[in-house]
């Protein structure tokens, strides 16, 4: 008996095609890793400077209007500086309105109500500083100027952000 030879067709790759496509693979995918991480920490970044500008900003606005509003300035003194101002308002029930620190929170006390938090836990306030620029004749300025810091309980880099706010108001009466 004659045996035929038959030619058997394997279909699929060899063990060397197999590991070059691996390696082309993982070659292409490190970079798209890097940039979808880049990616991730730009977002985080971005986030926690509008976190801090979004909640400054309303911080001033909150006490630059009660001053423009306010009758007088109690403290600071003229022409002396202190970590807390305190305004005679118009509202017998919300006078005085009085700014502090509480620990790292900002906060406004008016009247006899309670202390009402003007910043979140998610920054914190320091150097708060209230310059009374009152000149003779004038019916009296504050600088108001603070800190912000973006808490970065996780120690990230990208949660790290700290700007400085500054501004002034006159009173309007």
């Amino acid at each position: 008996m004659h045996k035929d030879k038959k030619t058997i067709l394997q279909k699929g790759y060899t063990l060397i095609e197999m590991l070059l496509y691996i390696a082309i693979i993982g070659i292409m995918l490190v970079p798209l890793t890097y940039f979808f991480g880049m990616t991730t920490e730009a977002r985080v970044k971005a986030q926690s400077i509008a976190e801090v500008d979004d909640q400054a900003t309303a911080a001033m606005d909150n006490i630059t209007q009660i001053i423009r509003n306010a009758y007088s300035i109690t403290t600071p003194a003229a022409a002396a500086s202190g970590s807390s101002l305190t305004l005679v308002v118009p509202t017998t029930a919300l006078s005085p309105a009085v700014f502090s620190l509480n620990g790292t929170t900002l906060q406004v006390k008016e009247g006899t109500a309670a202390n009402i938090a003007l910043t979140s836990s998610d920054i914190q306030i320091s150097n708060l500083t209230f310059k009374n620029l009152t000149r003779s004749g004038t019916s009296g300025i504050v600088q108001v100027s603070f800190t912000v810091t973006r808490v970065n309980s996780g120690g990230r880099n990208e949660f790290d952000y700290q700007k400085t706010f500054t501004s002034s108001a006159e009173i309007g009466w």
